[in-house]
């Protein structure tokens, strides 16, 4: 790795664990703003940032009634200081639609299972300066557009997404792979897909994982090859997973 790879990564794990602490202490003050969880009435149509808004109010809400453990781990807004820093270091503005989103929580403090957008953890400022490869960036196929919103590990991680400050689309990094951007798919596409699997019961793929619930954490899992097979009462959310464990 880089020297200044190296460097950076000890800076930013410093700050991580730092926040952390103080998020253990009792710091936060309850600072977390409440979006708006209303959806638009029929026929009436809304811009990308006002959909960001909406789906992540209704996520947050599930998560407030069903996950209690996860929204405590939810950050509070992100500062203009703070947004304006990371514009300045990362050379690029960051996208409306992903500022709204931060606007409303700067992703999460850091805990045992962070990946609750279907095994992606959402980043905090912070967070997302870690996973950009900045001075790597041009080696790895990284368009310097391209912002980091969510990983599998905040600690430790190996593959994301990131949104595209032009265009408003998302798309997927890995260590091992040259990033690629999912053209139509915004971030507001990619929150009401989260929404969906929350609120709306659907057919399961073999292998595919589902949203359940585990002390009061949101945890994604393969109800019949459970990756996490140590959390004992572990179950999917849905009744219809629930119901089909050991079917596929």
């Amino acid at each position: 790795m880089h020297p200044t790879s190296v460097r950076r990564r000890s800076v930013v794990l410093a700050a991580l664990a730092a926040t952390t602490t103080v998020a253990a202490c009792g710091d936060r003050q309850h600072q977390r703003r409440t979006p708006q969880s209303g959806r638009p009435a029929e026929g009436q149509t809304v811009d990308s940032r006002s959909r960001v808004v909406q789906h992540w109010g209704r996520i947050t809400s599930w998560l407030g009634r069903h996950a209690p453990a996860t929204y405590a781990r939810l950050r509070p807004p992100v500062s203009p200081e703070a947004l304006a820093w990371y514009e300045r270091r990362i050379g690029a503005p960051v996208h409306d639609d992903l500022k709204a989103w931060w606007e409303m929580n700067e992703g999460t403090y850091l805990f045992a299972f962070p990946g609750f957008l279907d095994g992606h953890a959402p980043l905090s400022i912070d967070g997302s300066f870690f996973c950009h490869p900045l001075e790597d960036a041009e080696e790895r196929g990284w368009e310097r557009s391209w912002v980091p919103f969510a990983c599998n590990d905040p600690t430790d991680p190996y593959s994301g997404m990131f949104h595209d400050a032009k265009t408003g689309f998302v798309g997927h990094w890995a260590e091992a792979e040259l990033p690629t951007v999912s053209h139509g798919t915004t971030l507001a596409d990619y929150l009401e897909k989260q929404e969906a699997a929350l609120y709306e019961t659907s057919g399961r793929r073999p292998g595919q994982d589902v949203p359940g619930l585990w002390n009061g954490l949101l945890v994604w899992d393969d109800p019949d090859h459970p990756l996490h097979d140590d959390l004992d009462g572990w179950q999917p959310f849905h009744r219809t997973h629930r119901e089909s464990q050991g079917d596929t």
